[in-house]
């Protein structure tokens, strides 16, 4: 049981009971007017009481300072409920959206997240994964579907339940939750054709352990032979996810002859550097150069004249992510291959070439 001295204040009155003594269990459940056992129930698996008979048993907890002994709780039932989920990088927006929905639904079944990042390298993935581990997390939620090999073996010895995200390969050995890169991407390129561009240029993301960046470019190429057209090897620049390095970009193509009528980047980021050069530049967005971004985060709809951009849905892969594995800990074996809608959103940063 806790350990958690309770010091009364000399300046405040004496309370009810002998502050001096550490608080119990069973000090909230005789204040809440339960069992002991509820008690317990209610602060290690609250989706299991009544929500009346929770917020009673929560409300007297924190009248009382009483705080649960995570680590002997952990010792005695052999659980931690800790999650770990691995980003490429804590620098991007997109990913807030996944952790706080992934974070949510994980609280409301007793479990806390524990958040590392990897700067997109499928090694240091590999130790932060390691580390989580080692910390006692009890799955994993994974960015992509391509990881370093002993980290697949490591996941697989330990018997520690995980998922991809931002990626859907229902023929895997892996579950996952998301939607499937290079297909997305032909909605942006037949957008653009059929509005009249046959110029297209890409600015990608590194696509060095980077599945979800090089699925993008594999299927922007698709989808352009497909329709009859090409992508030159100059419409084609990897850049990291950074305004400057759009700029950077489009500098650089439009150094090219002809330079392309439209540019799709992997990244709003990436498509707001655009927009920013084009500004710098005086180049007029749409009628001089359409541009499409890649995730739709929130300035997308503020920016005028609003950027075209695919929608991401990065709240529905947390979610879905954390129901997995919450079914996986409460004794599910079943992979789960579950494809997300990502939507173009079509706004004020496309239309046909100027002619």
């Amino acid at each position: 049981m806790p350990r958690y001295p309770v010091t009364k204040p000399s300046t405040k009155p004496a309370q009810p009971r002998d502050s001096t003594r550490n608080v119990l269990l069973k000090d909230v459940a005789a204040a809440a007017k339960v069992s002991v056992t509820t008690a317990s129930r209610a602060l290690s698996e609250p989706q299991k009481v009544q929500a009346e008979t929770l917020a009673r048993i929560k409300a007297a907890a924190a009248k009382l300072g009483y705080m649960p002994n995570g680590a002997a709780r952990a010792l005695r039932s052999r659980r931690t409920r800790l999650i770990g989920t691995v980003l490429p990088t804590l620098d991007y927006a997109i990913y807030s959206r996944q952790i706080e929905a992934l974070q949510q639904t994980l609280g409301k079944h007793g479990y806390s997240l524990l958040v590392t990042s990897s700067g997109y390298s499928r090694l240091e993935e590999f130790h932060q994964a390691r580390t989580l581990i080692e910390r006692g997390v009890e799955g994993l939620v994974l960015i992509g579907g391509s990881h370093h090999p002993d980290l697949i073996s490591m996941l697989e010895e330990q018997e520690i339940p995980s998922i991809d995200t931002y990626v859907y390969h229902p023929t895997g050995s892996r579950s996952c939750v998301g939607f499937d890169n290079v297909t997305v991407v032909e909605k942006v390129i037949n957008h653009l054709i059929d509005l009249g561009h046959t110029r297209i240029a890409m600015i990608a993301g590194i696509t060095r352990d980077n599945d979800r960046a090089s699925g993008r470019v594999t299927g922007v190429r698709a989808a352009l032979k497909k329709r009859g057209l090409s992508l030159p090897a100059h419409y084609l620049i990897e850049k990291p996810y950074q305004i400057a390095a759009g700029r950077e970009a489009l500098r650089t193509l439009l150094s090219v002859k002809p330079h392309p009528t439209a540019v799709f980047c992997a990244s709003d980021v990436l498509a707001f550097g655009v927009l920013v050069e084009c500004a710098s530049q005086h180049i007029a967005v749409p009628r001089q150069l359409s541009v499409i971004g890649f995730d739709n985060l929130e300035f997308c709809a503020h920016l005028p004249p609003g950027m075209t951009t695919i929608e991401v849905p990065a709240a529905a892969m947390g979610e879905g992510a954390a129901r997995h594995l919450i079914a996986r800990l409460s004794g599910s074996t079943e992979r789960a291959y579950v494809e997300l809608e990502a939507n173009l959103i079509l706004r004020g940063t496309t239309a046909p070439p100027a002619p």
